[in-house]
């Protein structure tokens, strides 16, 4: 919990993780991301069978992280000078809306309204999440509280898709549709949104003092942290590849005859439940770039594997390259970013790292979409995965030491 100064003082003396607020906040965070991750697979599939093409597709899937991308101007700065407990509030309750609102829509412009709220609600919600997580970790442990964040969010992802797709086809058992599958998928999914409420009204929670607002400035100047822009263009490159697993790889399964794909979810998510508390213990120990270089390395393996993969074991395979590749690499910038800003301005830097990671949300689909339409194969999009990936490290090579120094003239608490 914030103290008035913002000193954090109860924390950093305790050195403790699991104190009351992060843990409220890490439940919240699990049940988000169930909330996401049963429909976030699906939505291919399902705004294909609204009757959407093969690009059209691919910008609904983005829409959600476009939009949320748009709307970060506003969320960044409220999040700063509002109530962060109140605004999780209200972004929970309008998570709830927009799952009953993706039920009952029939058509293609109905869910594409809906998407646009839902990308309005991320783009408060991930920002605050990993905000408030931070102002309540102890700073010697900073990277090995977010990577239990992460893990939280690799347990829902793990599981999530898996649910999703069973639920589908119970749903279109019992109720003898193929609507009605969907239709109990997002029901459910505001059943999570609406359980988030109980942490997140339980958090203890104090809002910084005025003057602390005061020395942060207009509303502009906590939009964007020029400290951060670096990671946040290695996670927009991330992004761009790692959403490609969530939006096509049950439709390349498909097209393969390559059946229980679920399992992939699963196997993925697992190692990354793993290995993002490992790569928080690894970056406070040996510094973000020992950790980072090899997960983004091994991240860009996992591209290869899948281009290539004509089994469900190869696919499995690929799934633990990937998990291990991205949840080492994905958490170190993250905590880069962080770090590279004063207490105060976290706040700032979680938008800006969100700002990079909707973005590659939103053209990763899109992009994925085009080379489906241009090759005719999910095999050669995933192939050109690997491009982003090595992109993102030679960025984060070329300019480590360029950012080390600015870390340093600014004051930061950032260590590498």
């Amino acid at each position: 919990m914030f103290t008035g100064n913002g000193n954090n003082k109860e924390l950093t003396n305790q050195g403790k993780i699991w104190n009351i607020a992060f843990t409220c906040i890490f439940i919240t965070n699990v049940l988000l991301g169930l909330s996401q991750f049963v429909v976030n697979p699906l939505v291919a599939t399902y705004t294909d069978y609204l009757g959407a093409s093969e690009v059209m597709v691919g910008l609904i899937a983005g829409l959600y992280f476009g939009v949320a991308f748009a709307a970060r101007p506003i969320a960044g700065p409220t999040i700063i000078k509002l109530n962060k407990k109140n605004i999780m509030i209200l972004a929970n309750i309008l998570g709830i809306f927009v799952n009953i609102g993706y039920a009952l829509a029939g058509g293609i412009p109905q869910f594409v309204v809906v998407r646009i709220l839902h990308g309005i609600q991320f783009a408060f919600i991930g920002s605050l999440t990993y905000t408030l997580a931070a102002d309540n970790l102890p700073q010697e442990k900073m990277a090995s509280g977010l990577g239990f964040l992460g893990a939280g969010l690799a347990t829902a992802i793990a599981i999530g898709p898996g649910i999703g797709i069973g639920l589908r086809s119970w749903g279109e058992t019992t109720f003898g549709s193929f609507e009605a599958g969907y239709t109990v998928v997002f029901l459910v999914a505001a059943v999570f949104m609406l359980l988030t409420l109980i942490p997140t009204l339980i958090m203890p929670y104090q809002h910084r003092s005025k003057e602390e607002l005061a020395h942060l400035g207009a509303w502009y100047k906590n939009i964007f942290a020029p400290e951060a822009l670096m990671p946040a263009v290695v996670l927009t490159l991330y992004s761009v590849a790692q959403i490609l697993y969530q939006i096509y790889m049950e439709p390349f399964a498909t097209a393969n005859n390559i059946p229980s794909i679920g399992l992939f979810f699963t196997v993925y998510a697992f190692i990354l439940l793993i290995s993002h508390p490992i790569s928080g213990r690894l970056v406070d120990t040996y510094g973000i770039p020992r950790v980072l270089i090899p997960g983004t390395l091994i991240f860009a393996v996992s591209f290869i594997l899948v281009g290539l993969a004509n089994s469900l074991f190869t696919l499995l395979i690929a799934a633990v390259v990937a998990a291990i590749g991205f949840g080492t690499a994905q958490p170190s910038i993250q905590v880069m970013s962080i770090q590279s800003v004063s207490p105060a301005r976290r706040g700032v830097a979680a938008n800006t790292n969100f700002f990079g990671i909707d973005l590659g949300f939103f053209i990763g689909p899109t992009l994925g979409g085009a080379a489906y339409s241009v090759s005719g194969s999910y095999s050669s999009m995933f192939l050109l995965g690997i491009i982003p990936v090595l992109m993102a490290f030679v960025i984060f090579i070329l300019n480590l030491k360029s950012f080390k120094k600015s870390a340093h003239i600014l004051g930061s608490d950032l260590e590498l």
